[in-house]
């Protein structure tokens, strides 16, 4: 039984603590018990409605960017309907193509460039 107690009680001084670190850091020990609810109303109504929102919406946000990203790399829209390619997959694939690409692109703007001496 003396175990038991024992976690309990460091338990509750642990949660104490955090409580005195909560209202030293952000200095609500001064306010009077109805601006504490007040504040801790505010704050918790915004935590929810960012962590809210964050669940929402950021799955959809990622895979839009995904998206774009996969249209940057393999020059080519994703269908939706079958779904985005890994993103290893698409290094994987494409990898050899586009540093090819690369090569070319960068050979022929060093023959088209104008000398630095002739500036």
């Amino acid at each position: 039984m003396a175990p038991l107690l024992w976690i309990t009680t460091a338990l509750v001084r642990w949660f104490r603590l955090k409580v005195y670190q909560y209202e030293v850091t952000f200095a609500i020990y001064m306010l009077t018990p109805t601006e504490k609810f007040i504040f801790n109303t505010i704050l918790l109504t915004l935590i929810t409605m960012i962590m809210t929102g964050v669940y929402v919406y950021l799955p959809d946000h990622l895979r839009s960017i995904y998206g774009h990203l996969y249209y940057y790399w393999a020059g080519e829209r994703p269908f939706i309907s079958t779904g985005l390619p890994s993103i290893t997959a698409v290094f994987r694939e494409n990898n050899t193509k586009t540093l090819e690409m690369m090569y070319d692109t960068v050979k022929e703007a060093a023959a088209t460039a104008t000398p630095i001496a002739e500036l």
